[in-house]
Order: structure tokens, then C-alpha cells, then sequence
């Protein structure tokens, strides 16, 4: 552990309950990867329980409109603005935690496809047997981004016969680590974190979807003070390593 790590956690240390919290955050799936070691780190720092709820952003969104009670949302800004707007989540709590594009990813040990010019790309997404991506019917950002930038491309009919669809974007990553899709396409942080599957690299600029997660405190926590050092904790230059690991940038606040 790092002297500023640790300085934060003797720093958080200092200030645990007498009671540890048990906090619940829900939180788009891209961040699954860069949250991994979040729970037992927190937890020596401060005491404190963390269980992660993972989904679409679409899922989060709606479970926070339905009344899930959460001690911390990640979502992309626009929802978590949406909820904020709705009195789900506390005015100016919203703060970036990560930003990452969309890349190709292939099963471990198979050849890596040319997709460095618009024409390669779009070459080998015809080529391909099968490309697997997340279901835009569930609420992923990823999934009802590509549906349009497959029909953008003038490629709509002719994917449809070669998609299959998942949940989320590491479960489509899963599939291909499983050969059971030829290609996985998505963000390049729910490609990174599944083993078995390569990162090919990120797909042309022309076709780029940049998308930030970002971090809000609910304004009805269970456990408001404990959320809030979960929040700052996430939120230290200390985390950008494992976010940087996991295929994230640190984004313009």
C-alpha cells in the first residue's frame, strides 16, 4: 500500500463509527472491474461494509425510481442529472470517477482483426461469424449506442444476423472468452477486467463513443456519513490506478 493510501486510510481510520455500516451502491456494470477491490479496502479503512449492485445504467436508473435504497449511485451523468432533477439524488453531488470508449475484443489467442480505418473496421465487423454486445432492451448505454452506429454505418440488416445479445457488456465478454461469440464489442473497462478475452484495441474515432461514470449520494441514504467517506474514497487520486487498470481515464470535472 502506497504512503498516500495509507496516509488516507489512517486518516478515515480515525473517524469509524462505533457501529459499522453496511453500505449498498448501485452501479452500471462498466464499473465492476474498477470496483473489485473496493470492499475490502474500504472496509480496513474504515470498518465499513460495501456490497455492489451491478447492472445497465438503464437498471440503476430504475431501480432508484422504483425505491431501491442506496448509500451510493454510479452512473453516467445524464442519469444520475436526471435523477437529481427527480430529488433521487442530493444537488451537486455529482462527481466524474472515470471515462472509457468502446473497443474489440476477441477470445485469448486468436488472431486480432485489422480495425485501425473506418474500412477495416467495417470490414471486419461484416467478416465476422458472430459479434457479441449488450442488449439496448435492458437500458445499456453501450447496446443503444451501437444499434445506432450499426445503422449510421448503413449496417443494420446485415448485423442482425450476426448479433447476439447479453445483458451487459461483460457478460457479452464472457460469451466470447467462452468462443461463443467470434467478436465482443464494448467498452473497453468491461473488456479488460474478463479473462480470457484480448483487447484488440478501440475502434476508429469516426465510430467512438466516450462515456464518463460518475459517483452521487442519494438524499435518502441509509447511512449518510458512511456514504459520504465511501464517496471521498472513491473519489482520491489513489483510486486512478485501479481505475486506469481496469480501462478508464480520469475526466474533465
Amino acid at each position: 500500500m502506497g504512503k498516500w493510501l495509507l496516509g488516507v486510510v489512517l486518516a478515515m481510520s480515525m473517524g469509524i463509527a462505533a457501529k459499522a455500516a453496511d453500505l449498498v451502491v448501485y452501479s452500471a456494470a462498466a464499473m465492476k472491474g474498477a470496483m473489485a477491490t473496493v470492499p475490502a479496502e474500504f472496509a480496513a479503512a474504515t470498518g465499513h461494509h460495501v456490497r455492489f449492485v451491478f447492472g445497465t445504467a438503464g437498471f440503476v436508473r430504475d431501480s432508484i425510481t422504483h425505491g431501491a435504497v442506496a448509500d451510493l449511485v454510479i452512473a453516467p451523468p445524464a442519469i444520475l442529472q436526471d435523477l437529481v432533477d427527480k430529488g433521487f439524488i442530493r444537488t451537486g453531488s455529482v462527481k466524474g470517477l472515470g471515462e472509457t470508449m468502446l473497443g474489440l475484443a476477441v477470445k485469448r489467442g486468436s488472431p486480432h482483426p485489422a480495425i485501425g480505418t473506418d474500412d477495416e473496421f467495417r470490414s471486419t465487423l461484416l467478416a465476422a461469424p458472430s459479434v457479441g454486445v449488450p442488449d439496448p432492451a435492458t437500458g445499456a448505454t453501450t447496446g443503444i449506442y451501437l444499434a445506432k452506429m450499426f445503422d449510421r454505418m448503413g449496417l443494420t440488416a446485415v448485423m442482425q444476423a450476426k448479433l447476439v445479445l447479453y445483458p451487459d457488456g461483460l457478460q457479452a465478454m464472457a460469451a466470447g472468452a467462452a468462443g461463443k461469440v467470434a467478436l465482443g464489442l464494448g467498452q473497453i473497462s468491461e473488456i479488460l477486467p474478463v479473462s480470457g478475452v484480448e483487447l484488440v484495441g478501440a475502434i476508429p474515432a469516426a465510430f467512438q463513443l466516450h462515456t464518463i461514470y460518475a459517483a452521487g449520494l442519494p438524499t435518502h441514504a441509509a447511512n449518510p456519513t458512511a456514504a459520504e467517506q465511501l464517496y471521498s474514497f472513491l473519489n482520491a487520486p489513489a483510486r486512478q490506478v485501479a481505475f486506469e487498470k481496469s480501462g478508464f481515464t480520469h475526466p474533465a470535472q
